[in-house]
């Protein structure tokens, strides 16, 4: 696993609004609206969202029901499920995929 600078967080994290994760989570992440996962940091978990954009790193799945975007250097592990999804070249997937529903 990366070294990520600044914040760990050991646990649940939840947001009302829209948010940038710049931090090493060992839990899920959810929000009710847009949530950005940074480059660098790295999300042992599930992540829960309205739309997500995938930058750094995630063992665990992506729940999105907007849109899902991995970027050029993101990591995705275990399962996206996701209304719709972009999944740009460099972004690396594996696991279970259902989109559309």
């Amino acid at each position: 696993m990366p070294e990520v600078p600044g914040l760990q967080i050991s646990g649940s994290v939840g947001l009302d609004q829209d948010g940038v994760i710049r931090a090493l989570v060992k839990g899920d992440v959810r929000s009710s609206n847009k949530l950005v996962v940074a480059r660098d940091s790295v999300v042992s978990g599930w992540v829960q969202a309205r739309d997500i954009r995938l930058e750094g790193r995630v063992d665990g799945g992506i729940e999105g029901t907007g849109r899902v975007w991995l970027t050029r250097g993101s990591i995705l592990r275990t399962r996206c499920v996701a209304k719709e999804l972009r999944i740009d070249p460099g972004a690396i997937f594996a696991g279970e995929l259902r989109v559309g529903e």
